[in-house]
């Protein structure tokens, strides 16, 4: 009996060790590199920057938080991603909400996902970052 389980865990191990490790360039990363304010406040023009997996396609969506006054300023906006497995600049427009606040110069919180998919997989990330506005 103790044969037994020697050899079945001596025979999954590798098989463990190959689905469980995922390469390290595989990861995805998504940054918020500049926010500017468009039209007095009514939108938020924000650069992302993308490091993923070349061959993925897939889209982010980004949501914007920022006090502004009394009130808070939301407003949500995606942008398609196309992966060459270099670092690029992904521009978004996020769009203030009609019966919201305006957004205004200073820090913001950016969060949102990305969703990326090849033939085979796909991979979802978060984005959780703050960055300031400006004009």
């Amino acid at each position: 009996m103790r044969r037994i389980r020697t050899a079945t865990v001596l025979l999954g191990l590798p098989l463990f060790v190959l689905l469980g490790a995922t390469p390290a360039s595989a990861a995805s990363t998504t940054d918020v590199t500049s926010a500017t304010l468009v039209a007095r406040g009514v939108a938020v023009d924000v650069t992302v920057s993308v490091t993923c997996p070349a061959g993925m396609s897939g889209s982010f969506e980004l949501n914007v938080r920022q006090r502004s006054g009394n009130r808070i300023a939301y407003g949500s906006g995606w942008a398609p991603l196309s992966c060459t497995g270099q670092p690029q600049a992904v521009p978004a427009r996020v769009l203030a909400q009609h019966d919201g606040a305006i957004f205004r110069t200073g820090e913001a919180l950016f969060t949102g996902g990305t969703e990326l998919c090849n033939e085979d997989t796909c991979e979802y990330g978060q984005i959780d970052d703050t960055a300031r506005v400006t004009r």
